[in-house]
């Protein structure tokens, strides 16, 4: 009776990881179609007017990177927007000298206060949009360099006047050591996750940093502050757009590929983690809460377990389905988007394994609701659901 239950709850779960690697294909098809009709934007002038925006506290040894990158885009007039978030270091120094630069186009906003029952970010980025004229808004982080075309390629999927938000992948900065590349496995691998969410309509994460949105959707759910409190709100956008009736795509073109760097202490890593795991473990739309939670507590499951599998040897199925499927969703990440796809596929199976083990504990975290640090503060990670 015991393997029979296993049985179906293994079956239930290896249907809903087919389903994401489904949805994942579908997204990379849709996007090739895309660039066999030709969608792909080739010009050198934008379709659409658009404003880059990037909120930043305490960034000023990562601005100059981004600064340049942005000076480097293979189409230009478009509008950015920086705001200093209560900076104490040069960060709001750099953003004037970068306008003083480029003139009218860039425009410079200090942010002073906080708002006790929102996200750090969330009236920030209201600030920001509003200060944009841009059809379309380009949204990406201080850490952050964009690839020569980023701004270029983002735009014809607006073409499609029923998409609101499109999110692309990101890729770290490469570095020595298990630390960074084990972060360098992770990225992918989560991404592919929100990519499949994205593509079976029901998007509840993404990577803000590479986050495009249509004006009229920020306009139609009322800004950042109306998504109530929470520490992701690219991901409560995201999900708000789809809820709004706008479809949600995800770029799966390496040119539109962001680099970041990657976390400098485990404890950073883990508070990343803490954020973005608690976002969507209590995330406000209810399908979404429930197909994580469903993943999060089975992949929890399958690790307890091994112990006890050792005298109770059909116990094995449960791990032995999550490490399949999670290496399998790594494995099309990596196919997709590693260049260095040989050291990657070397290490799929450690690092999947370290992978199992690393998310069970930061979801046991965030059941017992483990307060993440960010921006030099402690946040709840939701309200109680």
């Amino acid at each position: 009776m015991i393997q029979e239950i296993l049985l179906y709850i293994c079956a239930a779960f290896a249907a809903s990881i087919i389903a994401v690697h489904l949805a994942c294909l579908v997204g990379v098809l849709r996007n090739r179609l895309g660039d066999a009709l030709g969608r792909t934007g080739n010009s050198s002038a934008l379709p659409f007017t658009v404003s880059v925006i990037v909120v930043a506290k305490d960034e000023e040894e990562n601005l100059p990177p981004l600064f340049a990158s942005l000076e480097a885009q293979s189409v230009q007039g478009f509008q950015i927007i920086l705001v200093s978030d209560r900076s104490q270091d040069g960060t709001l120094g750099l953003m004037k000298a970068f306008a003083e630069k480029h003139g009218s186009r860039v425009k410079v906003l200090e942010n002073t206060e906080g708002v006790d029952n929102l996200g750090p970010k969330q009236f920030v980025l209201d600030i920001a949009t509003a200060a944009a004229v841009g059809e379309i808004l380009v949204f990406t982080d201080a850490d952050c360099t964009v690839p020569r075309q980023w701004v270029e390629k983002m735009q014809p999927y607006f073409h499609d006047p029923r998409v609101g938000v499109v999110f692309g992948q990101i890729s770290l900065r490469k570095e020595k050591g298990f630390f960074s590349n084990f972060q360098g496995f992770d990225q992918p691998l989560i991404h592919q996750y929100n990519s499949a969410t994205a593509g079976l309509g029901m998007p509840g994460s993404c990577f803000g940093n590479n986050l495009v949105a249509r004006r009229a959707v920020i306009d139609q759910i009322g800004g950042f502050r109306s998504l109530g409190y929470t520490l992701t709100e690219d991901a409560a956008l995201a999900t708000a757009s789809a809820k709004s009736g706008w479809k949600v795509r995800v770029s799966t073109r390496t040119d539109t590929m962001i680099q970041t760097r990657a976390q400098g202490s485990w404890r950073d890593f883990i508070n990343q983690h803490l954020r973005w795991n608690g976002g969507a473990f209590y995330h406000e739309d209810f399908l979404t809460r429930l197909a994580y939670r469903f993943i999060t507590l089975y992949l929890i499951t399958s690790v307890l377990v091994i112990p006890v599998a050792v005298f109770l040897p059909f116990l094995f199925v449960l791990p032995a389905a999550s490490f399949i499927s999670v290496g399998l969703m790594a494995l099309i990440g990596g196919i997709l988007y590693r260049p260095d796809k040989s050291w990657y596929l070397l290490r799929l199976i450690p690092y999947t394994c370290f992978f199992l083990l690393f998310y069970a504990f930061v979801t046991l975290l965030s059941i017992f609701q483990v307060p993440p640090r960010w921006k030099g503060k402690r946040w709840q990670p939701a309200h109680h659901q």
